[in-house]
Parts: structure tokens; C-alpha cells; sequence
């Protein structure tokens, strides 16, 4: 059915589904970009320089699916039009948080690129298959970095308590709305089944190291429904610092 369907018209729901997404982009590419040149080690410091490139050209590509003033909708909405998920507003200026939040993330995102490439939104389609070619590096960087330091002891030790913080967050990254995305074939797997995916995927990286997940309750969708979390103002600050030096400045 998806291949013969290449007109669709995006819903509200649609496009908030999109709007999140490309939120969660752009906070997560500009919280990575705060490591350039701060990184522990120069590998990283590079990693996380082209991570955060691509995730930001991510937020942009989504994004120029709902607007054509990228510079407006990205950087000039007010804070409670956002809906970004509270961990991929989260500073993670430590770096067992920014390596915990970037494993996280990029499972999540990988599995929320792949349930779009058969999307009936071409421009979408188009979209999910770039960034999940890109994604490919994201997770292998991500999870293998992790295995490599919770096979120590030291990193054990310091990771262990960092992804029982921040997991259960990353369930935020699959709340909202998913009504008629199956049926107009948006999406080809429900935010609900991609939950459960990728809690598999978290749990089975982890099984290996012997550490469990208390995921406790779903996690409410504050930032889907506009709620910003502590570290938003500082992170938007950071957003926009170019645009108060040169507002003529553009993406």
C-alpha cells in the first residue's frame, strides 16, 4: 500500500509527531556541540563534533517539513510551543550523563527513523533514509564506547547509576500521539511498539554487564505537552546566541 500512496497530506498529528522529533534533534545536536574542543579525549571530541553536525542537520531536515523559515520555527517559537522530551533538554555537562543520554538517544532514534522509511509522506521517506545511513555510525559509536566502559570497573561503577537515572527518561521520546499514523501508513510501528523495542535494545546491551532498569511507571509527556524542563532556558540561550549578536544571521 505504501508504495502505491505518494501524495499524502500530513495531519495535525502528523506534523506534531514531526515537530517533536526534530525538537529532540535539535536539543540533543545542540547539548552535543557543547563538547566541542571539552571533550575527555581527542577521538571524542571529534566523534561529538560530527554527531552533533548530523543531529542538527536532522532537526533541520525535519523541520523543513513543516515550514519554510527553518530559522523561525527552530529558534523563535516560545518555550511552551516546544515539545522537545526533558532528556534531550538535559545539559549532561559530566561526561558519564552525555555518553548515557548519546546511547539512549541514538537507540531511540535509530528505531524512530526506521518506523518512517516506508512512510507514505515521501518527504518524510526521503528524510528517515539519509539520516538512518547516518544514524549507523551514531549507534556503533555510542554502543561501543559503553561496552567498552562498563566492561571496567571504574566504568561500571560510574555508568551503572547514571543509565538507571536516565533510561527511564527516555521513555518521553515515544509519548504523544500516534491516532491514524498506522492506518494512513506515516508511521509503519506505533510509538507504543517502538517504546517496547527499544527498551529490548537498552535492556539487551546491558544484559551482558549484569545491569537491570527499574523503568518504573511511563514517564509523563511534559515536553510533548509543552512543559520545559530545568535546563531548557539555559540550553535555548545557547541556541540563540548568534541570532541576539546577528539577527540577520540564518541557518
Amino acid at each position: 500500500m505504501t508504495s502505491e500512496i505518494n501524495d499524502m497530506i500530513p495531519d495535525a498529528t502528523a506534523k506534531e509527531l514531526i515537530l517533536a522529533f526534530a525538537d529532540d534533534e535539535l536539543c540533543v545536536g545542540q547539548n552535543h556541540s557543547w563538547w566541542i574542543a571539552v571533550g575527555p579525549f581527542l577521538e571524542e571530541d571529534l566523534a561529538f563534533t560530527s554527531i552533533a553536525q548530523d543531529e542538527l542537520g536532522h532537526a533541520r531536515a525535519l523541520y523543513s517539513l513543516l515550514s519554510d523559515d527553518i530559522d523561525l520555527v527552530a529558534y523563535g517559537r516560545p518555550h511552551s510551543q516546544y515539545r522537545s522530551a526533558h532528556i534531550a533538554e538535559l545539559l549532561c555537562h559530566d561526561w558519564p550523563s552525555a555518553l548515557v543520554r548519546h546511547v539512549l538517544h541514538d537507540l531511540a532514534e535509530e528505531i524512530r527513523w526506521t518506523a518512517m522509511l516506508d512512510s507514505t509522506w515521501l518527504e518524510l521517506r526521503t528524510v528517515a533514509t539519509r539520516a538512518l545511513a547516518e544514524e549507523q555510525f551514531h549507534v556503533h559509536h555510542a554502543v561501543s564506547l559503553v561496552k567498552r566502559l562498563l566492561s571496567t570497573s571504574e566504568g561500571h561503577m560510574r555508568l551503572a547509576s547514571v543509565l538507571n537515572e536516565l533510561a527511564p527518561l527516555g521513555r518521553e521520546y515515544f509519548a504523544g500521539s500516534d491516532v491514524g499514523l498506522l492506518a494512513s501508513g506515516v508511521l509503519d510501528a506505533s510509538l507504543a511498539e517502538q517504546e517496547r523495542t527499544w527498551m529490548k535494545r537498552v535492556e539487551d546491551l546491558l544484559d551482558e554487564f549484569e545491569l537491570d532498569i527499574d523503568w518504573g511507571v511511563a514517564i509523563p509527556s511534559q515536553g510533548r505537552e509543552g512543559t520545559r524542563s530545568k535546563d531548557f532556558s539555559a540550553l535555548h540561550d545557547e541556541m540563540v546566541a548568534v541570532l541576539r549578536i546577528d539577527p540577520l544571521a540564518s541557518w
